[in-house]
């Protein structure tokens, strides 16, 4: 989940990483935005283009906004990059203020 501490956006729980069914359905879930609308969303990383479930208009990733080391760019990448961090940028403010909560571990 996502809370910004300046604007109180919050978010519905988003799932990060791959879970179990993985190697199944090839999904890989990370955080993302749309600037234009003001959400937080969970999105499958691997594909093209993911879209914003309001406007449609393509979403960010915060996983962009880091720079990624040589052991990330291996397969499955580590999703502890979140922790990097204590604040991130909120599409609704404009503002580094958004933080991320963890919610326990799933799958």
């Amino acid at each position: 989940m996502a809370v910004c501490s300046n604007c109180s956006l919050e978010s519905d729980t988003i799932y990060q990483g791959i879970g179990f069914r993985f190697y199944e359905n090839g999904i890989r879930n990370e955080p993302a935005y749309c600037d234009a609308c003001g959400v937080v969303v969970g999105r499958d990383i691997s594909k093209n283009y993911c879209k914003c479930p309001k406007c449609r208009k393509k979403v960010k990733f915060y996983k962009e906004d880091v720079e990624e080391s040589e052991t990330e760019k291996q397969f499955l990448p580590p999703s502890d990059y979140l922790q990097e961090k204590e604040y991130w940028h909120c599409p609704r403010c404009k503002h580094v203020a958004l933080q991320f909560q963890s919610m326990g571990i799933w799958d």
